[in-house]
């Protein structure tokens, strides 16, 4: 029976001495686990700050790109409009001999009818 109380007594005993034990190593590790929180913290709040100005480059990319592309429209229609310069000139040039066509159909029906009578 001595050898069940001693068991039982030891038992304890190692008990006690892993709870001493645990609690002694929480308390150690007590401020390097406030350290890596503080650290958690901090980080956390410079991935905020560049989430937020990822936020900022992208509408700022967005805006950018908006104007490129209204540039570039107003560019390739200026570009457009030079190129049909040419095209707009013969053209004036074209109408110029229709008006003589027509000022010689004019002169005819004016000659057939004084000449009739």
């Amino acid at each position: 029976m001595i050898i069940v109380y001693l068991s039982l007594a030891l038992f304890i005993g190692s008990v006690a001495y892993l709870g001493y034990s645990v609690f002694k190593t929480f308390k150690d590790a007590k401020p390097a686990i406030n350290t890596l929180n503080e650290m958690t913290g901090r980080f956390q709040v410079k991935a905020d700050t560049l989430k937020t100005e990822t936020d900022k480059l992208k509408t700022s990319q967005e805006e950018l790109m908006k104007d490129i592309e209204g540039k570039k429209k107003a560019i390739q229609s200026a570009v457009f409009a030079v190129k049909q310069t040419p095209v707009m000139f013969q053209q004036l040039l074209k109408v110029k001999p229709v008006a003589k066509l027509e000022m010689k159909r004019k002169a005819r029906r004016w000659n057939l009818r004084h000449n009739r009578a």
